[in-house]
């Protein structure tokens, strides 16, 4: 899944969708049993080779998933991909792509075959519907350079967790099950999502069951203030109401 430039838009590809000097990759060969494994779940794996812009490979369970024929979905290769992610998300990848860049140029190159990155979009299913999808992906081939030369991916469907539909990025050094090495960031349309310190303090205090009125008198601001806050917390997160953003909240790790 890969982000590609519009001529109305004008936007660069990501620079991690730049051909980088040819360097030989080994086969990818995966394992039969996980492949077998896969066809039997809700999720598919792909691998990208960024000095080609091909796919390097494509799991069976690209059918099982979303109905697309493995072969046909590997040959229009990620640039065709791209094009099955939902009109309003398309600019949120493509920033996904530009921010996992600069995470892994501020990172040592030792360290940076460690990180994990985890995003969500949206991408049409062959029945014309959308699901919400995980994208789990790792850098395991590096040049001498610290560019990456292939990632891997595994995508798998959160349609059913009711998630709020939002672009999200987490950054992991390490097992990406490990809370303590999460970074988190929200994509809009026009770029990365950010709460202020008052925001989140709002967050956490309604996450807490505190009303609007005793939460303007613990932070000595108005009532009015409070609502503004409360009511840019909905919108910034896409959700409807206060127990949708206080799962929110606990899904991205601010409370």
């Amino acid at each position: 899944m890969h982000p590609q430039s519009s001529s109305q838009e004008r936007r660069p590809s990501a620079p991690m969708t730049r051909r980088l000097p040819a360097q030989l990759l080994p086969p990818f060969q995966p394992d039969p049993a996980f492949e077998q494994l896969l066809t039997r779940t809700n999720a598919y794996c792909y691998s990208v080779d960024y000095q080609t812009g091909r796919f390097r490979y494509v799991s069976p369970g690209i059918h099982r998933l979303l109905g697309y024929d493995r072969a046909a979905w590997q040959m229009g290769g990620p640039q065709a991909a791209f094009e099955h992610v939902h009109p309003d998300d398309r600019s949120c990848v493509t920033d996904i792509y530009a921010e996992m860049n600069r995470e892994l140029l501020r990172h040592s190159m030792e360290d940076r075959a460690e990180l994990n990155f985890v995003f969500t979009c949206r991408v049409r299913a062959q029945p014309g519907h959308y699901l919400h999808l995980s994208h789990h992906l790792t850098f395991p081939n590096i040049d001498r350079y610290g560019k990456p030369l292939a990632d891997f991916a595994l995508v798998s469907d959160i349609t059913s967790l009711r998630v709020p539909q939002v672009c999200q990025l987490e950054v992991h050094k390490g097992p990406a099950t490990d809370p303590a090495t999460r970074k988190t960031l929200l994509f809009a349309r026009h770029g990365a999502v950010t709460f202020s310190k008052r925001e989140i303090e709002i967050l956490r205090l309604v996450a807490e069951g505190v009303e609007s009125h005793e939460i303007a008198r613990r932070l000595f601001i108005s009532y009015h203030t409070v609502c503004t806050h409360r009511k840019n917390l909905l919108h910034k997160a896409g959700v409807k109401g206060p127990v949708e953003l206080v799962g929110y909240g606990r899904l991205v790790g601010l409370v």
